[in-house]
């Protein structure tokens, strides 16, 4: 995105700005909806009629189910929010529950049975753009041109929205919010180890492997037993250890970015890659680490040791309030801060960031009713939907501050109410006065603790000296055509689990060597150097007009503007 770009979107965000300021007025609206319902559908999805007696289209929308639903609330298919949606929204809907961490299983097989959803949401990008390549989105422009407002508002406000839905062939495919640019990945130490060790923030590779090695041997809890444990190999904190050595090459998923930029051309760097996993390898040599780590695919085991007080270095994904809490209630005394990625060789970089705009939805090409899909999509970006799934009800979960912030009536009551219907929000915009930890009224001591966090990863993190690792973040990559994202998946399965094997197989810098060789080799084979051109040639072409990381940042200021 040029800078002329980024001065006309900061000039439609400040013309557009009226469209969703004043507040109080929007909650007085989510307060008249929520009064409605009578001649709505059940939480089916069934036949209904709505308040002018007009026949209610009918659709179906995907919904992922963490198992986290108080069997109190019902289920991740019908409970008083589901309910709240087909007493309130335009249209009847209908909810397809997919499992988290096994979303795409679960979406291949609807598909396969013709059973996928009209509406469905996916973080991961890279299946986002295989559902594009197999024909299976519908385009969106007519679409929103002719039966969209809030969301054609929204693109109109974020111009960058309409870049990110866009796929090869110039059309809208995906849908999306806007967010505030913040931290995503935190690494996080304990402080009070660190001091009672008489130890300071680890700043190098050698220093980070010190600390894990007093964490894991010097008895850091003061328990009198060897049961404590340096660091995290799993999931984030896999992914923030090799961004330190920046690359976005990955263990735990098969979207790999290894790309960096050299003398303004891409290369794909096998360097990083080799320092990053020999830097693993010692860890685990060390025996600083979860043995069992390549196991723990999701980082829950991680998280449970963390949570236990007995792991001094932790990768956190998202400002992580629950799992620091459950922390202080097992250990009051622990201490925790975010640090900065140690230095290496490569430079300094910083761990993910959130994506200022986030693409999240698609429509599938065999919906039946596209114009009750738009009118759903509508409803979920606006303001009376947005302040319901993020707050609740006025008068039953939150009441209002005189400058417009939700306070909540009773926090425990809504943590059973309200905590388990965040996957419901994936369109609404997370950025304004009612979003985000600072924001909120009254905040908990634990919730005081970690906006001190979150301001440590906003210093240590937010700062362009130390970029994100790679081009740009992946939701602003070009999509790979279909013959070069199967070349790519298949190639870096192999090379992915050869490098879990070096980790823990040891050897030495003689097997990281013999890894990188044999990785190489499977990349060369497999038609990688087309792969590795595809993104030069992009890079080549579109540099002046692509969304880059000194953009992300620009556009970052932008959303301040907003908040």
């Amino acid at each position: 995105m040029t800078r002329k770009r980024l001065s006309a979107v900061r000039s439609a965000a400040q013309a557009r700005k009226a469209v969703y300021a004043a507040l109080a007025v929007t909650f007085a609206l989510t307060t008249a909806g929520c009064n409605g319902g009578g001649n709505a559908t059940n939480a089916e999805g069934g036949a209904g009629t709505s308040a002018s007696g007009e026949s209610r289209g009918s659709i179906t929308v995907s919904l992922y189910d963490r198992g986290t639903v108080p069997s109190s609330e019902g289920t991740m298919d019908n409970n008083r929010w589901t309910k709240w949606v087909n007493e309130n929204g335009p249209v009847n809907v209908k909810y397809v529950t997919v499992p988290r961490f096994e979303s795409l299983q679960k979406f291949n097989v609807l598909f396969a049975s013709r059973q996928a959803p009209d509406l469905i949401f996916e973080y991961d990008t890279a299946y986002q753009g295989q559902l594009y390549n197999q024909k299976q989105l519908l385009p969106l422009d007519d679409l929103i041109a002719q039966h969209s407002t809030e969301y054609k508002a929204m693109l109109d406000k974020y111009p960058a929205l309409k870049k990110a839905g866009m796929m090869e062939d110039g059309k809208t495919y995906l849908v999306g919010r806007a967010m505030a640019l913040a931290p995503q990945h935190y690494l996080l130490i304990r402080k009070d180890w660190l001091d009672k060790l008489g130890l300071d923030v680890p700043t190098t590779p050698e220093e980070f492997l010190a600390v894990a090695e007093a964490f894991t041997q010097q008895d850091p809890d003061g328990d009198g037993q060897a049961n404590t444990e340096g660091t995290g190999l799993s999931f984030v904190a896999g992914i923030i250890l090799n961004n330190m050595y920046g690359t976005g090459f990955t263990l735990f998923g098969e979207d790999q970015i290894p790309w960096v930029l050299e003398n303004d051309q891409v290369v794909h760097d096998w360097d990083r890659i080799r320092a990053s996993i020999a830097f693993q390898q010692q860890l685990y040599d060390a025996g600083v680490a979860d043995k069992d780590f390549v196991t723990d695919k999701n980082g829950e085991k991680q998280k449970q040791t963390w949570i236990s007080g007995k792991l001094g270095i932790y990768g956190s994904n998202g400002a992580d309030v629950g799992s620091y809490e459950a922390l202080k209630q097992n250990v009051p005394d622990a201490e925790v801060i975010a640090i900065a990625l140690p230095t290496t060789e490569f430079g300094s970089y910083s761990p993910t960031l959130s994506s200022p705009v986030q693409m999240t939805g698609m429509v599938n090409a065999a919906a039946k009713d596209p114009e009750a899909v738009m009118s759903m999509i509508d409803f979920m970006v606006s303001d009376e939907y947005t302040n319901t799934i993020q707050n609740g009800i006025e008068g039953v979960n939150y009441e209002l501050t005189p400058d417009g912030r939700a306070k909540a009536i009773d926090p425990e009551k809504n943590k059973t109410e309200l905590e388990y219907n965040r996957d419901m929000s994936m369109l609404t915009p997370l950025i304004g006065k009612n979003y985000g930890l600072k924001n909120k009224v009254d905040p908990t001591p634990a919730e005081q603790d970690y906006i001190k966090i979150y301001d440590e990863a906003v210093k240590a993190y937010m700062d362009p000296s130390r970029p994100m690792v790679g081009i740009t973040q992946r939701a602003y990559l070009p999509l790979l055509p279909q013959n070069l994202a199967t070349l790519n998946t298949n190639a870096n399965k192999t090379i992915l689990d050869m490098a879990m094997q070096t980790i823990v197989g040891g050897g030495g810098p003689a097997a990281v060597d013999q890894f990188i060789a044999d990785a190489q080799a499977i990349w060369d084979k497999a038609g990688g150097a087309q792969v590795d051109e595809f993104y030069a040639n992009w890079y080549a072409e579109h540099k002046d007009d692509a969304i880059l990381m000194d953009d992300i940042y620009e556009m970052g200021e932008q959303m301040k503007q907003d908040e």
